[in-house]
């Protein structure tokens, strides 16, 4: 179980760095992509180690309630509204800075967090920790499979794989055409 917690931080990586490939550094892309879940699983970890409480076992019996501080931040860290808010404070700040493109640019640095909580809605049973994506208008959450469940984890794996697998064979036919492109000029 703690492997496949542990791939499903480093896909949301992994797809927050695909997404903005070649747009923002991979460093802000694969930490936008799981800033939804270290902002919600962080602090609730250190508010447990500092008030003596257990850690909580995570398996298939494992509930909500069972984490209520990480709930209580989860429900905003994957809410659109926050990704709305998110959105705005980016493109202020560009346009403030004069960045020739805001609109574009502040979509880029949240489409990752987007597409985390795109993911999650599926991904997560109303029982583990259920995507309130409208939260805080409405308690709309739609009971999926847990991201751990066979049948849903390796098929997004396969298709993570396949993404990157075309990125990088586009990235290498590029870089090839550049080379010859130079070699041509010489």
């Amino acid at each position: 179980m703690l492997f496949r917690l542990v791939m499903d931080v480093f896909s949301h990586w992994l797809w927050g760095m695909a997404l903005t490939r070649k747009k923002v550094s991979w460093k802000v892309g694969g930490t936008m992509g799981v800033l939804p879940d270290l902002l919600a699983f962080i602090p609730a970890s250190i508010y447990r180690m500092m008030n003596g409480i257990p850690r909580t076992s995570v398996d298939d019996s494992t509930v909500t309630s069972d984490m209520p501080v990480a709930w209580e931040i989860y429900q905003w860290t994957h809410s659109l509204t926050f990704v709305a808010i998110l959105y705005c404070c980016a493109y202020y700040i560009l346009k403030s800075k004069g960045h020739e493109n805001p609109k574009y640019m502040a979509w880029i640095f949240v489409l990752p967090w987007f597409f985390h909580i795109l993911l999650d809605i599926p991904g997560h049973t109303i029982h583990f920790f259920p995507t309130p994506f409208l939260h805080p208008f409405s308690d709309l959450m739609f009971d999926g499979v847990r991201w751990s469940t066979w049948w849903f984890w390796i098929p997004q794996v396969g298709v993570l794989a396949y993404v990157w697998w075309r990125i990088l064979k586009a990235e290498k036919a590029q870089s090839m055409e550049d080379i010859a492109d130079t070699a041509a000029l010489a």
